[in-house]
């Protein structure tokens, strides 16, 4: 249950971080929106405001901004499980902008997954990079045993530097069952203590989870910020652009045949991993948010039509010719990227049933 409710929040909020960026440069750039949805298909919930119809549609896995002249009514015919019959003014359609117009509007979904992943990233920073100050030692727990005391100050672990609790609980966080060796300041002199590692407990429930502990609470008094605002968001663009580049090199290694394409994780696999993000607390769920936003917003930038690249690839192909490819055209690519699309998550979700029962 905790699985389901994630995957939709996580979904949810992804989409319509991606669609406000469709749906707000449209408006500001005084082009008709008939029609904003979450999912695609038939609607099952909606209320409609001004021009604009907000919806729920019936298949959860995407959404849209339908914005008048973009020339795809047969392909949202399919999307939309019905067809409206919209007239607005010519200067308020899509396609009597200009190339740079549209250009903006099409990208801006993309940028306001980045922008959500480095406000995430940057947050995190923010709110939990203090430095590694001890401020008390649960008793009888690894840490009480390798004699850690309240006011250490951690210097490294197993040798690697630490300025941030941050960084010394992801290094600990990731060695349950292990040990490490922490490097501590104590009253002027530099101890070195070797701790075995535990398994952190779900705070409510009790379950014991995949993440090594040692027992020791952060100094919420004395503890001092790390970096500050401006920090935060260099490091949180840092993050998003490291995030990026992985996604790249695994789809390079997709195409050429150095990844098998059974690693591609579907919607069982992203509700597995919300769920387990979820239970393991919120720093780790907005961490799993801010990296599947990333995903997104890389994925959304492939050339296929229906995709913001797609539609990007028309706009580069319409400055090439000095005109637009022609509506039907655009209509068929555009059904034929959804049939691409369709076919992605099927053999996704064909993945995830294949990992589970062990093929």
């Amino acid at each position: 249950m905790t699985s389901i409710l994630a995957f939709i929040v996580v979904l949810g909020v992804l989409i319509v971080v991606h669609e406000l960026g469709h749906f707000i440069t449209a408006k500001l750039a005084g082009i008709s929106v008939p029609r904003f949805s979450v999912g695609f298909g038939p609607k099952v919930l909606g209320f409609k405001r001004g021009e604009t119809e907000y919806v729920i549609s019936a298949l959860p896995l995407g959404g849209y901004v339908k914005m008048a002249g973009m020339g795809e009514d047969e392909a949202l015919e399919v999307i939309e499980g019905g067809k409206d019959d919209i007239e607005v003014p010519p200067e308020r359609r899509f396609d009597s902008k200009s190339i740079g117009t549209r250009a903006v509007v099409i990208s801006a979904g993309v940028v306001m997954n980045f922008i959500f992943a480095v406000i995430v990233y940057a947050g995190l920073a923010y709110f939990e990079s203090w430095e590694p100050l001890i401020g008390e030692v649960k008793a009888d727990a690894p840490a009480a045993e390798a004699g850690l005391q309240a006011g250490d100050l951690i210097l490294a672990v197993d040798g690697n530097k630490v300025k941030q609790w941050r960084e010394f609980a992801e290094y600990v966080s990731a060695r349950p069952g292990g040990s490490v060796v922490l490097t501590v300041a104590r009253d002027g002199h530099e101890l070195e203590l070797e701790t075995r590692v535990g398994r952190g407990v779900h705070p409510i429930s009790g379950d014991s989870l995949s993440t090594g502990q040692i027992g020791v609470v952060r100094d919420t008094l004395n503890a001092r910020r790390v970096p500050e605002l401006a920090g935060s968001l260099v490091i949180g663009t840092q993050q998003t652009v490291a995030m990026s580049r992985i996604v790249i090199v695994f789809l390079g290694q997709l195409f050429s045949g150095q990844a098998s394409a059974r690693d591609i994780g579907g919607p069982i696999m992203i509700g597995q991993i919300s769920g387990e993000a979820a239970r393991a607390g919120i720093i780790p769920f907005l961490t799993f948010m801010a990296i599947l936003s990333v995903h997104l917003a890389v994925l959304n930038l492939l050339p296929i039509p229906i995709l913001d690249g797609g539609h990007l690839v028309f706009l580069a192909i319409e400055g090439v010719r000095g005109r637009a490819l022609s509506i039907e055209a655009r209509a068929r690519l555009s059904q034929v990227g959804l049939l691409l699309i369709l076919g992605i998550m099927v053999w996704a979700l064909t993945a995830d049933v294949l990992r589970l029962t062990g093929n």
